[in-house]
């Protein structure tokens, strides 16, 4: 008997010691979130989904959706952008189809469509002709700006963002460096000092533990996404009858910002098409 009690002791402590283990080594929810977010700026190679929702009373439901596909080696991002539901008859200047940007040497091209089917040509110089993703850092601080970090249940966690950290007014010049246009930073502005009165950012972090990726990050409805949402229709809006009236029921409707992550599919090569190299402007 005192042999069995023993052992059956001993099993406890041991598995009292695994379990307090277990809890020492388990990863707070900031690290888990911090390591995951390393992972995604190191190596951002994927698939996005960004979908603005609006559900508008009387109206229905309608949605801003880009589809962003980026490859890391060679350089090439594929952007599909389309407007879904009454946000297609409301708003008139969202731009739409598909823009590719590659890495050609010491430059950035980017193939757009403006309006039509027309295809146009920008290029970027870049400092050097090294490949872009060999800049990619996994040490980049990707806790700046952000205020706390807490566990959701499940894999997601509650991740607050500094209001402060949202738009500053130096952002500017490097905006222009980067190859934005004057109409385009006056809208980036225009959009982030909206947010940024809003106060801080809350959001629901999902990331895979198989991976150590970030899968979802998604906004609940907060004071700024409307603020989002109102400032998109200001700028796009086809009169100023039809933003008004978007305006109002934007006030009473419930908004949603989602982003998914996930892999490119296997065995996939992004390019951009050979006939869009010649017929760009």
């Amino acid at each position: 008997m005192r042999l069995t009690h023993s052992w059956k002791k001993m099993c406890c402590l041991v598995m009292a010691a695994a379990s307090i283990g277990g809890m020492a080594l388990a990863a707070s929810p900031q690290a888990t979130y911090e390591e995951a977010a390393r992972n995604m700026a190191a190596h951002p190679q994927g698939s996005y989904t960004l979908k603005l929702g609006l559900k508008m009373p009387f109206v229905g439901e309608g949605a801003v959706v880009n589809n962003i596909d980026v490859q890391e080696r060679p350089f090439v991002i594929q952007s599909q952008a389309k407007v879904t539901g009454f946000a297609a008859t409301t708003m008139k200047k969202v731009p739409e189809g598909k823009a590719y940007a590659v890495q050609n040497g010491k430059k950035i091209d980017v193939y757009y469509q403006e309006d039509g089917d027309e295809w146009e040509k920008k290029s970027y110089d870049l400092k050097d002709s090294k490949p872009l993703a060999d800049y990619l850092r996994q040490d980049y601080n990707v806790l700046a700006g952000v205020k706390k970090v807490t566990a959701a249940g499940g894999n997601d966690y509650n991740v607050v963002f500094d209001a402060s950290h949202i738009y500053n007014p130096a952002d500017q010049a490097q905006w222009k460096k980067n190859g934005m246009t004057a109409e385009q930073i006056r809208v980036m502005t225009k959009v982030l000092q909206g947010l940024q009165q809003c106060g801080d950012l809350s959001t629901v972090v999902t990331i895979d533990p198989a991976t150590k990726r970030i899968s979802r990050i998604s906004l609940p409805l907060t004071d700024q996404l409307r603020s989002l949402a109102l400032t998109l229709v200001d700028e796009y809006g086809r009169s100023d009858a039809d933003k008004a009236v978007a305006q109002s029921f934007i006030k009473m409707s419930e908004v949603s910002l989602t982003i998914d992550c996930t892999a490119l599919p296997q065995g996939t090569q992004l390019t951009v098409p050979e006939k869009v190299i010649k017929s760009a402007k």
